[in-house]
């Protein structure tokens, strides 16, 4: 299809470009682009395919178009490039050329329009060095120049347009049924030429570019050995204010060019040009500058006309700066002009130029005879076989040509055994035609038996059988159509269509069921369902529906109908399928209730599964019916499912530690009936020494074989709450006990004696002790409500750790006996982070650090820094902490079990909220401790990179 749709696309496209304005309006486009922004082949020299453009609407549609695509590509030439008087003489000479070609035309209709061209520079050879020389003026060498030039871009531009014609007239003979022709000489005179000037400017380009190339290297290598000289002479202080002169024209003498020295401001010093005196300004505009790895002889020709070349090179001046080995307060810059190299560049340009033309002169000169060599045996043979016909019904004899072209004499070969094969076909075709006749007249006598055999197998037949033709008329209607639809053969013969005959697929539905299908044997058939035949009186009835379609002649089709009444079957299937649904009906109910019940029974498993308490069941006989995984998970005693429930009460109270506890017992009276209700708690004997609860009941469900249920709940996490509560009661009580205590003594001692001043402010300051004490305790407790209820709020900033630590250390030393050693190592410890929540913590650990290291006389303190976080340890030498303790350590309320710890006191909440502070500020609070060594507390801080 996408091949398709692109042969449409270029077959509108092509007719679009056969309109006459649209096709001259493209080429001027072309044509203009190609003068304005030419193809440079070397420098100076520039293909411009305008003139392509110009033949190609002359030979296409005619001296009108071809005059208005001249016109308008060299208007606006002048337009867009600029006019110069020199273009003038350009246009001159391509119009002659036009009214040339024109002329051409007009004599050789479809002439060759290299020839023409060529034809045309070689007699205005010696009118153009006439009236260059003798009338303009002109030098022999630049009227040579400029008359190659012209002459070999015309001849290539004639090439193009020659090879675009014959191509537009090719492609037009196949998408557009074009009449016109292209001899094959002119095809293989064309292409040999295209082949070879083609070849020949590719190489010839190549090659002068390689040798401008070469002088440009040869230019930049002599300015640079004079610049070394020049250079070696400003070195050694040859060169001097006073010798400046001298040493210019020395120079000049000696090397052959001139010599500029610029100070730093890029001022004249001395100078070898006359144009150029000390104290003026170099203009580098006026100079083609020499660089190393840059060939300026090669770079683009777009500001130079073909006709100032040559003068272009006399008059060019080069110029290189000198590369200064020490430093010097000069710039030297070497200077040159062209009159050396001139000879051997007007050399390139001539010999090129030269060389092409005599190339394309010579090669249509040679391409001719050989074309015609090449094709004068197909010619003769196309002669031949044009009366091949009348020379084979007259049996006469053929006189084959031969060609020295091994392709050319496989054709004739091949078209001569062709002859032979037609002549023989011929001798037969006339021979068969005698038998034919013979069996015609025995196939008649055939035909005739087969149509008597044919309308008794249709009158028998137990199918109605209908004949209908392509236009829909009914032409064979058999006895059992004639019974199924209660019409008579001669009221429907001829007279009636089948269309009218039924009711449901219409013709052109048929026709695409049989489309479907491929012809095998000239037959195709197909089965159309949902169709009804129409009786006369126009009741319906089902029926089963077959038709084959044959094909009789190229254009000729025939259809057979094979027709069955259905009427029983369709109500014996309307009958099964009415008991199918009702049946499917069922299916799904029972379908539903099944996926309900699994669903119920999957929502008991999951609820079953998912309680925090050991679930069992058993029936009647104490058979285990329903376990959940809790109970495995409570008592690790593997899965009981399906066994007995005294196994599992055994088993249970063999690990049990509760005096005067036994399920075994217990689980026995259930299944005796003489309990049906009880409720008691026991110890596991676990690593935990689990407390549990125990729920029995006995279950009563109508029309099952369950017994009783047990539920096992595991109370040690409660017990140890309750434990904890219990303590923390009594330590609260004890802490806010002793300083309401100590302050209500004071305050009553207070009362009742008129105590000395001095005195007065020792109690005084003792009572205020107490109150921080006791501040602190409920600030403790408050703290553990904000933090259990993330409701703590934090004043980030930057924080200095060493401060707030030599802080404390400083608060500590004038109470405790131990001493505080802070240590710090290279960092700056500021972290981002609340200062008095830090304060908090680091009053938490010391305190903890001076109460459990009574016997110690110091504590260290040490900060220092890691790749991402500040680090700050809180060492005792203490008491220590056992190794069972340590994973409660942080809980809340908890407190080191020793024999002291009352002695100690403490509420066991500080290390809780040390730890929540410093996680909520993205750190981590950690410990490790040895007993009767001491302790040591980690705290981690995250850095900050950027402060903020």
């Amino acid at each position: 299809m996408d091949h398709i749709k692109k042969i449409q696309m270029l077959d509108w496209v092509i007719s679009k470009l056969q309109i006459p304005w649209i096709g001259t309006y493209i080429l001027i486009m072309l044509g203009s682009l190609s003068t304005i922004f030419p193809l440079t082949l070397f420098y100076g020299v520039q293909i411009m395919v305008g003139s392509a453009a110009v033949l190609i609407a002359l030979r296409l549609h005619g001296a009108i178009y071809g005059l208005v695509t001249f016109t308008v590509i060299h208007l606006l030439n002048n337009i867009i490039a600029g006019f110069e008087p020199r273009n003038l003489t350009v246009m001159m000479a391509h119009f002659i050329e036009l009214l040339w070609m024109l002329g051409w035309q007009i004599r050789w209709k479809n002439g060759s329009l290299i020839k023409a061209n060529a034809v045309f520079w070689v007699v205005m050879l010696l009118p153009v060095i006439y009236c260059g020389h003798y009338v303009l003026g002109l030098g022999i060498e630049d009227l040579k120049y400029e008359y190659m030039y012209i002459a070999v871009i015309g001849m290539v531009n004639a090439l193009i347009a020659g090879i675009v014609v014959d191509f537009w007239i090719t492609m037009g003979e196949q998408r557009l049924k074009r009449t016109g022709t292209i001899p094959l000489t002119r095809i293989a005179f064309k292409y040999v030429v295209a082949f070879v000037v083609f070849v020949s400017l590719v190489l010839l380009s190549a090659d002068s570019q390689r040798q401008l190339s070469q002088m440009n290297d040869a230019i930049l290598r002599e300015m640079k050995y004079a610049s070394s000289a020049v250079v070696q002479d400003l070195d050694e202080e040859y060169v001097t204010s006073e010798n400046m002169e001298q040493n210019m024209a020395r120079y000049h003498h000696l090397l052959g060019v001139n010599v500029i020295l610029l100070d730093r401001n890029d001022t004249v010093i001395a100078s070898g040009l006359d144009t150029l005196q000390p104290g003026g300004y170099l203009d580098m505009d006026r100079f083609n500058i020499l660089k190393s790895k840059d060939n300026l002889m090669l770079k683009s020709s777009a500001n130079i006309h073909y006709s100032d070349v040559l003068n272009h090179w006399r008059q060019a001046i080069f110029i290189y700066e000198a590369k200064m080995k020490n430093i010097t307060p000069y710039r030297v810059f070497i200077v040159t002009d062209s009159s050396k190299y001139y000879p051997r560049i007007e050399s390139i340009y001539l010999t090129t130029l030269q060389s092409l033309f005599i190339i394309i002169v010579a090669s249509m000169i040679v391409a001719a005879p050989l074309s015609r060599k090449v094709v004068s045996p197909l010619l003769r043979l196309t002669r031949m076989t044009g009366s091949l016909p009348r020379i084979l019904f007259r049996n006469g004899k053929l006189e084959w040509p031969t060609s020295h072209v091994t392709e050319v004499q496989i054709l004739i070969g091949n078209l001569r055994k062709m002859a032979d094969v037609l002549l023989e076909q011929f001798e037969q075709i006339r021979h068969d035609k005698l038998t034919l006749e013979d069996r015609v007249v025995e196939r008649t006598k055939e035909l005739k038996n087969s149509e008597e055999v044919k309308r008794a197998i249709i009158e028998s037949s137990i199918d109605a059988i209908i004949a209908v033709d392509s236009n829909g008329q009914i032409v064979e209607f058999n006895p059992e159509a004639e019974r199924m639809f209660g019409l008579r053969r001669e009221e429907v013969i001829q007279q009636k269509e089948a269309p009218s005959l039924f009711q449901g697929a219409s013709c052109i539905e048929i026709k695409k069921l049989l489309e479907r299908f491929d012809y095998v044997e000239g037959k195709r058939y197909t089965i159309v369902d949902e169709i009804s035949g129409i009786r006369r009186d126009g009741s319906v009835f089902p029926i089963e529906y077959k038709i084959v379609e044959i094909q009789l002649g190229k254009n000729e089709t025939l259809y057979n109908l094979f027709i069955k009444d259905i009427t029983e079957r369709t109500r014996a299937e309307e009958d099964r399928v009415r008991h199918a649904l009702a049946l499917e009906k069922l299916n799904l109910e029972l379908f539903n209730e099944k996926i309900a019940i699994q669903e119920q029974r999957d929502i008991s498993e999951q609820f079953i599964e998912s309680v925090r308490e050991g679930l069992v069941m058993s029936d009647r006989s104490g058979t285990i019916t329903i376990v959940n995984r809790r109970i495995e998970e409570m008592f690790g005693l593997g899965d009981f499912l399906g066994r007995s429930i005294e196994d599992l009460a055994q088993a249970i109270d063999t690990m049990v530690l509760t005096d005067n506890f036994n399920l075994l017992e217990q689980t026995k009276a259930f299944l005796d009936g003489e309990t049906a209700f009880i409720e008691t708690e026991f110890i596991f004997n676990n690593a935990e020494k689990s407390v549990f609860s125990l729920y029995m009941k006995q279950m009563d469900v109508p029309g099952k074989n369950h017994g009783f249920l047990l539920v096992f709940r595991d109370r040690t996490g409660e017990e140890r709450l309750d434990r904890m509560k219990n303590e923390l009661i009594s330590v609260v009580s004890h802490e806010l006990r002793t300083p309401v205590a100590t302050i209500m003594g004071y305050v009553e001692l207070m009362m009742m004696y008129d105590l000395p001043a001095a005195q007065q402010q020792e109690f005084m300051q003792t009572i205020a002790s107490e109150g921080k004490r006791l501040s602190s305790l409920l600030d403790d407790v408050l703290d553990i409500q904000r933090l259990d209820n993330e409701g703590m709020t934090y004043h980030m900033t930057y924080v200095p750790l060493v401060e707030l630590v030599e802080g404390v250390a400083e608060q500590w030393n004038m109470k405790s006996a131990q001493r505080i050693y802070v240590h710090t190592f290279n960092g700056d410890f500021f972290a981002y982070a609340d200062q008095n929540r830090m304060v908090q913590v680091l009053h938490n650990l010391v305190g903890n650090a001076v109460k459990y290291s009574p016997g110690a006389d110091r504590i260290d303190v040490t900060l220092w820094e890691e790749e991402e976080w500040l680090c700050l340890d809180v060492r005792d030498y203490g008491i220590g902490i056992a190794e069972q303790e340590k994973d409660m350590l942080f809980n809340k309320f908890y407190r080191v079990d020793n024999s002291d710890h009352r002695q100690i006191g403490g509420t066991g909440i500080g290390l809780y909220i040390s730890r929540k502070i410093v996680e909520d500020h993205k750190g981590t609070l950690t410990f490790i401790s040895a007993p009767g060594k001491g302790s040591t507390f980690k705290v981690r801080l995250p850095k900050q990179d950027v402060l903020v």
